[in-house]
């Protein structure tokens, strides 16, 4: 049977620090670096968690409306109050990401420790589902672990401590997110290593192969 992290347990007892966040953060701006937008844009995060990285984006773009989508209702009632200093459009969705039909396009869609927890046929589908929310100009935005030195020795003595809490992680290698982005129709515009344990890329809509 494939064990699966449970999120709830993860949320009552995680108290993840201002250090954290700002080095995510850190790895989406040098991503977003050199991205433009004309008009006031529409960002959507996917498994929406603490929504800090879509608080900052708000900072860099002008902003016409936030979509945060996530299963867990604790994540959502916390995006609320984070983001409850926002005077753009706001929408909070407590939604399964795969029976999501939305009807909207938008600029940014973006999503950061959501794809490795998911086998193959259900992470096709969520990558599917970035590309197929982007506007014709839109970019999508994914940060992956990967499988670096600096992973493997974390995971490991996690593990070995038993503090290890997300049973069904698996690092993805660059060679297989590069593939995986490429089948499911987005083109790369940019891949980077960022912060030692995570593997982030920018894209745009492309051609499908499958």
């Amino acid at each position: 049977m494939r064990l699966v992290t449970d999120w709830n347990r993860y949320h009552k007892r995680a108290r993840i620090s201002q250090r954290f966040l700002w080095v995510i953060w850190k790895a989406y701006w040098d991503l977003l670096r050199g991205i433009r937008f004309k008009e006031p844009i529409k960002i959507i995060e996917l498994g929406c968690g603490t929504a800090y990285n879509t608080l900052q984006m708000t900072k860099l773009f002008q902003v016409d409306k936030v979509t945060l989508v996530d299963f867990n209702p604790n994540v959502l009632d916390a995006a609320q109050k984070r983001l409850s200093c926002l005077n753009c459009e706001k929408e909070f969705l407590l939604r399964d990401l795969f029976n999501l039909d939305l009807g909207e396009k938008y600029d940014i869609v973006h999503s950061q420790g959501l794809l490795e927890h998911y086998p193959l046929e259900q992470k096709r589908k969520l990558i599917r589902l970035h590309r197929d929310l982007l506007t014709a100009d839109g970019i999508t935005i994914i940060l992956v672990p990967t499988p670096s030195l600096a992973y493997r020795l974390w995971r490991g003595t996690l593990e070995r401590l038993h503090l290890w809490i997300y049973p069904d992680e698996t690092a993805i290698s660059e060679e297989e997110f590069s593939a995986e982005l490429k089948y499911s129709g987005l083109q790369i515009l940019k891949m980077k290593k960022c912060h030692l344990i995570e593997l982030g890329a920018v894209c745009r809509r492309g051609v499908s192969t499958n």
